[in-house]
């Protein structure tokens, strides 16, 4: 790396050091967003209800995305999703505090030593990946390549800097400061957007004596803090309260464990100076051995924690809340696909909660003591359309060059699936409804024989649509196909209740010509539902 001492170049070194340490980790938690986003965020659902593992998932999400700002906002998102509980999240929160600082420990190796040399297989791999499966774990190794290259940089300005007399007598003053030091480390942490990097800018200082320990300390704990600051402020900008509680718990327990430390600052330097050595080695062991007795202290007290924040943050009333709340749809989980595709999939399942209502209470709608029926049901077909706008104007946003192929392809399959959801809430509230009311103004009364024929068919309607959309939630493709197969019985069906109807007709029998025209447009309007349920069926399967 260059050696100056020229101001100009130092600058240019400490700037363009800082800036390629920024970018490397938002490309690596891009990468690894696309190539595991939806397996991490499974992991994360599936193993929330155990402890340990929990724990050990949140060490690990860190470990791939290298920022455990970025991991705090994707378990946000999960948790004001209602996707995984809050006291898992706060367990899983505490393991991605730990996973971050090993990480750091590579630094304190003197690992930028040979930041030029690792960039140069990182590269190789990057490229050799570039067209298989592997290319985005290729780009995220290529970006942790920039990221030593950018501490490297960083070091190779600060020891210079740290031989000034200016900087010696500046860092001496702040040294008897340590809550503007602190203050300091918010600010760095806040502004990198990764507690790593952050650290790691101070273990680079330190190493290169341009922080004192005591200073470095300060820092160190108030990067700890700084790195809060970004899920906090997304869990309060999107307005959930499960978010908002997760977040607080976050900062919360940060600045518990801060304060205590600081009160000691000056004798866990002393301690740290007796037991090793190396200046690096102690600030990066003192920012693990804190974040592990953080999670030593705060694990076993996540329910604890939980309960606390929910007399912070309680629920709303339930009964002052529209049923057109978006619950889930949160603009800040744009920027993380696969939360934003799950927040995305429990709108959808909504839908599916009003369709069903509303074709349940179709045939109900018939009875002529049920004049309320067709309204109520016109109410839930406006906010199904309400829903099915807001879906589509939030999954457009999502930027399809951050997507998988996998992600591109469940996107596909929730926009369909709401409109084909949103179509048959049409076809219930504009042709059942309309033959409802047409019914009983002109008091018509269906032969007991049709009438059966139209419930028992409604019935199996209804159930292939509940089938179809257990389907959905589940992404169950042999449920789909079951779907799919039993359309051929209900075609059949519905055959057979024409055959019957057309030789009552041709039978010379008396017959109420408004009631038979009531019942053809009844058959053939939930025969319409059931093609538009067995399209759901195929965007299930994969076939759009």
């Amino acid at each position: 790396m260059l050696k100056t001492n020229d101001p100009t170049q130092l600058l240019i070194l400490l700037l363009g050091g800082s800036m390629l340490l920024l970018y490397g980790v938002k490309l690596i938690t891009d990468a690894m967003e696309r190539a595991f986003g939806t397996k991490l965020q499974l992991a994360m659902m599936t193993l929330a209800n155990r402890p340990l593992t929990a724990f050990s998932v949140g060490i690990v999400v860190t470990m791939l995305t290298q920022s455990s700002t970025a991991t705090a906002s994707i378990m946000i998102g999960l948790v004001s999703s209602q996707l995984i509980p809050l006291a898992a999240a706060v367990v899983m929160l505490l393991g991605s505090s730990v996973g971050s600082t090993l990480i750091v420990q590579l630094l304190a190796f003197r690992f930028t030593d040979y930041a030029l040399e690792f960039l140069g297989l990182t590269a190789t791999f990057a490229f050799l990946s570039r067209r298989s499966k592997l290319r985005d774990i290729g780009r995220a190794v290529f970006s942790f390549g920039l990221v030593i290259v950018g501490l490297s940089m960083i070091e190779a300005s600060s020891t210079p800097i740290a031989d000034s007399t200016i900087t010696k007598a500046i860092m001496q003053t702040l040294a008897q400061s340590p809550l503007v030091l602190m203050l300091l480390g918010i600010l760095l942490a806040a502004v990198f957007v990764s507690s790593i990097a952050a650290i790691g800018i101070v273990i680079v200082l330190a190493s290169g004596g341009a922080l004192p320990l005591t200073a470095a300390l300060a820092v160190m704990l108030g990067a700890n803090i700084g790195t809060t600051i970004t899920p906090l402020l997304t869990a309060m900008n999107q307005g959930n309260i499960a978010g908002r509680r997760l977040g607080i718990i976050y900062m919360g327990t940060r600045l518990a464990g801060v304060t205590m430390v600081m009160l000691f600052l000056n004798p866990l330097a002393v301690v740290l100076t007796q037991v090793l050595p190396n200046p690096a080695t102690q600030v990066a062991i003192a920012h693990m051995v804190f974040n592990v007795i953080l999670a030593i202290i705060f694990v076993p007290l996540a329910g604890k924690l939980g309960e606390i924040a929910i007399l912070i943050f309680p629920a709303p009333d339930k009964n002052k809340k529209s049923k057109k709340t978006l619950y889930y749809l949160d603009p800040e989980a744009l920027t993380l696909p696969a939360v934003a595709l799950s927040q995305a999939m429990r709108e959808v399942l909504r839908m599916s909660d009003l369709a069903t209502e509303m074709l349940q209470l179709s045939i109900q709608a018939f009875d002529a003591g049920r004049k309320d029926l067709p309204k109520r049901v016109s109410n839930l077909d406006d906010q199904l359309d309400d829903l099915e706008a807001a879906i589509k104007n939030y999954l457009i946003q999502l930027n399809d060059e951050t997507l998988t192929e996998e992600q591109a392809q469940r996107e596909l399959c929730l926009l369909h699936i709401s409109t084909e959801l949103e179509a048959i809430g049409d076809i219930i509230d504009r042709q059942l409804m309309r033959l409802a009311r047409r019914k009983r103004r002109k008091q018509i009364a269906f032969p007991q024989p049709q009438w059966e024929d139209i419930v028992s068919y409604h019935r199996e309607v209804l159930g292939l649509l509940q089938r179809v959309l257990a389907g959905v939630a589940a992404q169950d493709i042999e449920i789909a196909e079951e779907v799919l197969a039993h359309r051929q019985y209900l075609n059949q069906i519905k055959r057979e209740m024409h055959s019957r109807h057309l030789q009552q007709l041709s039978s010379g029998a008396p017959t109420d010509l408004d009631a038979s025209s009531i019942h053809l447009e009844m058959v053939n309007a939930m025969s319409r539902i059931s093609s538009h349920t067995c399209s759901i069926a195929r965007a299930v399967q994969g076939d759009l």
